[in-house]
């Protein structure tokens, strides 16, 4: 049995953000506002149209181009984590 008692809403929230934002039409080494990213993850949300749909969607590209998807989704999770965790506007080195 796995211990998952570390696991908590900020894991979820984390895993939901980079999910969407992996799925949305966001380029890396763009400088982005926490709006952009916002409205980055809405458009992503409606397109996917749920939670399940954007896993999906992310499933699907790591199927088809693990490489560049492992890329998209390290950038992903950076900017999800500052977001998330540090405030509002992303820097440069996104």
């Amino acid at each position: 049995m796995n211990d998952v008692s570390d696991l908590n809403e900020s894991h979820l929230a984390l895993a939901c953000i980079t999910d969407a934002l992996f799925c949305s039409d966001l380029e890396a080494g763009v400088l982005l506002t926490g709006s952009q990213v916002g409205q980055a993850i809405s458009s992503a949300l409606k397109t996917h149209r749920d939670w399940n749909g954007l896993t999906r969607a992310v499933r699907a590209a790591f199927a088809k181009s693990p490489a560049e998807a492992a890329c998209r989704e390290v950038w992903c999770r950076q900017i999800a984590e500052y977001v998330l965790y540090r405030g509002d506007l992303v820097p440069d080195v996104f």
